[in-house]
């Protein structure tokens, strides 16, 4: 069975870095690497934006700390965009898709601490959401 990390959290602005640190009603989960694990095999998140202003940003994680071997990784794992509602319309649905990396190899030091961080990039869309689970092996 995969050993998992799972943290959520709130990106309160555009193009500032947040230490993505909870996990629901957990509000200090544990960000060291289990045991006997050698490397982030699978990536699954998701993000979105309350859709407040409009325009257009993209969602990317930090993944660091001293735990990864070759330095933070950054990858881009969403985006997201509103446009002004005429008249008479309805909005469209901000949609939060899930995305999974397989096969994400990166390596990683058991027992040693992770840093999980996330930002939205581009314009501001109101505060948005993120939930990003590690799968190690």
């Amino acid at each position: 069975m995969s050993k998992t990390l799972t943290v959520e959290g709130d990106l309160a602005t555009v193009d500032a870095r947040a230490n993505i640190t909870t996990q629901g009603s957990v509000t200090a989960p544990s960000l060291i690497v289990p045991s006997g694990v050698t490397k982030i095999d699978k990536i699954i998140c998701s993000a979105s934006a309350e859709g407040l202003a409009d325009g257009s940003a993209v969602f990317f994680i930090r993944i660091g700390g001293s735990a990864v071997k070759r330095g933070e990784q950054n990858i881009v794992i969403s985006a997201a965009a509103r446009i002004a509602v005429q008249a008479g319309s309805d909005a469209a649905p901000q949609m939060c898709g899930l995305v999974v990396i397989e096969n994400a190899d990166i390596e990683v030091n058991s027992s040693d601490s992770l840093s999980i961080a996330a930002e939205m990039a581009g314009n501001d869309l109101g505060t948005g959401h993120i939930v990003v689970t590690l799968m190690f092996a």
